[in-house]
């Protein structure tokens, strides 16, 4: 059975640092996500602004901003990067306004999930790295790694 996939997003999220609160942003990284979403005219799949109640009743201190999630081709990262630029490549100009304005950073974000030996292709062609470039984002993984699964007769 196939598991392991992937799947890849943008996300806009405050300059911060880290201290005994956890991750804390910058005062000029504080924005209000509706007001990307309005920019970019994006809907976000995932959202929260500096001062919102986490699930475990503790507050965000920075804000942060998360759309075009991708997982068409279940290990081809390169085809899920172009998927989430797509509706961005013609936002450049748009992009570099919200960067000046706020203290932003920009995050391709890759989410392998990789079970046993199988791996997920890991590549970027000059129109992913030209968007990066021209907008400043950086390329993360997070990575989650499992042991394959084995049947047991119980």
């Amino acid at each position: 059975m196939e598991k392991t996939n992937s799947y890849t997003y943008f996300s806009i999220g405050s300059k911060a640092e880290i201290d005994h609160r956890g991750l804390v942003a910058y005062e000029n990284g504080i924005f209000n996500p509706n007001d990307i979403t309005k920019l970019l005219g994006i809907q976000p799949f995932s959202s929260w602004n500096y001062g919102d109640t986490r699930k475990n009743g503790s507050k965000y201190l920075f804000s942060q901003w998360a759309a075009e999630k991708s997982n068409i081709g279940r290990l081809d990262v390169e085809a899920q990067c172009m998927d989430t630029i797509k509706n961005l490549k013609n936002k450049i100009s748009l992009l570099k306004e919200i960067k000046e304005q706020y203290d932003v950073d920009y995050v391709i974000m890759i989410v392998p999930s990789i079970y046993g030996e199988e791996q997920p292709l890991m590549g970027f062609n000059e129109e992913i790295i030209e968007f990066c470039y021209l907008t400043g984002t950086t390329i993360e993984v997070d990575m989650y790694v499992y042991p394959e699964e084995v049947e047991s007769g119980i």
